[in-house]
């Protein structure tokens, strides 16, 4: 039996809203992002198909009789921006269901913590505040005091950010308390994930998010993954914002808001209403047109460049990206012919490259986070998959610049910087050298096709380097009883070898003295070990005559 509880007892933890698409407009100096929030499913700019996916899913827990379905719970997972919160709002209101969402509770400052500690109030972690949530959720459900009984109103629960959790323990709570939601809830549930992007090898958030989805994937959870929305999906909502609201705004301008969004549709009509704001700081700012053009592409390019600093989202790309762009070595089939020849640097014919289908090589290498040693290592491993066979001044060209780059990180072999990188100038300077010598080097590329990137094989080896050096340091630990001053390379090139040696001739002794005591012994005893001298002799014939 379920039981009600009053409202104010979770009026700080989740807030009731019906979604109605006949909501009035709010005044006109509110965030566009709220002005102009989706009413209805043909509003939603999320591909048709997702949100089909959802509705269906919906649809069959909000008509089913409870206790028919198991499956209460499902995983949105998606970047910011792309509309998961908003499409189960729509849905909602398409239902006519009434909404229950976790709000996050307020973070707590210092100085708060301070006074609340000083009047004796126990301080509540935000993570304690959601596992108390979610158990009453699962004891006691959810029944708005508001309510007849006469008429119940279905309900969907909507948690749209979950807890930061800092250490293993911590982050453990909190996957056993989703796990208890998935297989115990009995009201239609969606979970909403935000997808990080994965900056480094120390960053865990990411890491942990994905091991949580799979977690509650495996309890019964279904797992539902949105993609960022499509340019012309953005151009779409913010023409029509602009009919609406009566701006002005080109096709060209609402192309550049659009690639600058980076998919997120939020941050897309945010910049839209400082364009329309401030449209003096995108024709009169550092990113208008250059003078300097060279064509209309160009400037489109350098105008979208423009854009991203003041209104477009940092991008970023995952290492494999960044590492099939230098691979791979796209470029341009034709040099730009606009420039004047007495602007132009004349280099000889086999130094002269054609411009790259890509950024500088440095940003890209800032876009995925990537560290020195690794890019460097795998592009090593992989290159020669992507030089022509017959090519082979070009692998020696890269062949030159990996060692350049190597000596570079001579002093960082065998460790990883997992902090300021950037402003670490020799891997910078490393990182460099190796994108760039593959660029540069590569001048035949083999046929484009698919390529597996594979794992370098240096790390194999230098893993059992190490595990050879540990070993030899144990093995001169026992030799002198921890006594020893001689260093690692007299025990490998002295003590070594004389060890082996000397367990060789005690394995040939010990052979021996077994041969002596079996010919002491009767023929009966010696059967199993050999032949009697006769049969010895019959033998060494029978193979001679055959």
């Amino acid at each position: 039996m379920q039981v009600g509880f009053p409202e104010e007892d979770f009026e700080e933890l989740f807030s009731w809203s019906k979604v109605s698409a006949d909501s009035g407009r709010s005044n006109v100096k509110e965030l566009w992002v709220d002005k102009h929030k989706p009413h209805s499913l043909e509003e939603l700019a999320v591909h048709k198909k997702k949100v089909e996916e959802v509705k269906s899913w919906f649809e069959e827990r909000l008509k089913t009789t409870k206790g028919n379905l198991i499956n209460n719970v499902v995983v949105i997972n998606g970047k910011a921006g792309v509309g998961k919160s908003t499409t189960i709002q729509v849905i909602a209101s398409h239902f006519g269901a009434r909404l229950c969402e976790w709000n996050t509770p307020t973070p707590t400052i210092w100085q708060e913590h301070v006074h609340n500690t000083n009047t004796g109030i126990q301080y509540t972690s935000k993570l304690d505040e959601f596992v108390n949530f979610i158990e009453k959720i699962r004891k006691y459900g959810l029944i708005p005091s508001s309510s007849s009984e006469d008429a119940k109103p279905s309900i969907i629960l909507l948690i749209d950010d979950l807890p930061m959790t800092n250490g293993r323990v911590a982050f453990e709570r909190l996957q056993s308390c989703l796990l208890h939601l998935v297989r115990s809830t009995q009201l239609p549930t969606a979970i909403l994930v935000s997808d990080y992007d994965e900056a480094d090898s120390a960053d865990h958030t990411a890491r942990r998010l994905e091991q949580l989805q799979l977690s509650l994937e495996n309890a019964g959870a279904c797992k539902v993954s949105f993609n960022p929305i499509t340019n012309n999906s953005i151009k779409k909502t913010l023409s029509r914002i602009c009919r609406q609201e009566q701006c002005s705004v080109t096709d060209e301008q609402l192309d550049l808001i659009a690639k600058g969004s980076g998919g997120d549709i939020r941050h897309a009509i945010t910049s839209l209403q400082l364009f329309c704001v401030k449209p003096d700081l995108v024709l009169n700012g550092s990113y208008s047109t250059p003078s300097y053009s060279y064509g209309k592409e160009d400037d489109i390019d350098a105008l979208v460049s423009g854009i991203s600093l003041l209104f477009g989202r940092d991008e970023t790309l995952s290492l494999f990206h960044a590492l099939g762009k230098f691979l791979h070595n796209k470029r341009e089939t034709e040099v730009a012919n606009a420039i004047t020849p007495g602007d132009a640097f004349l280099v000889q014919e086999n130094f002269s490259r054609l411009p790259l289908k890509m950024d500088a090589p440095e940003k890209v290498l800032c876009q995925a986070h990537g560290q020195a040693r690794p890019v460097t290592d795998f592009l090593h491993e992989n290159v020669l998959d992507f030089i022509s066979d017959e090519a082979m001044d070009d692998a020696w060209h890269v062949s030159s610049y990996f060692s350049d780059s190597d000596l570079l990180l001579s002093s960082f072999r065998g460790m990883l910087a997992r902090y300021n990188e950037a402003e670490n100038v020799l891997q910078s300077a490393a990182a460099s050298v190796a994108v760039r010598g593959v660029l540069f080097g590569n001048s035949h590329p083999s046929p484009p096709r698919w390529h597996a990137i594979r794992k370098p094989k240096l790390w194999q080896v230098e893993k059992s380097m190490l595990h050879n050096q540990k070993e030899i340091v144990r093995q001169r630990f026992i030799a002198y009883n921890g006594s020893s001053s001689c260093n690692v390379s007299d025990v490998a090139t002295g003590y070594m070898p004389l060890l082996k040696w000397l367990e060789h001739r005690a394995s040939g002794f010990e052979d021996n003295q077994a041969l002596v005591y079996c010919n002491k012994t009767d023929g009966e005893s010696c059967d199993r070990m050999g032949l009697d001298d006769k049969e010895s002799d019959i033998s060494d014939d029978e193979i001679e005559e055959w």
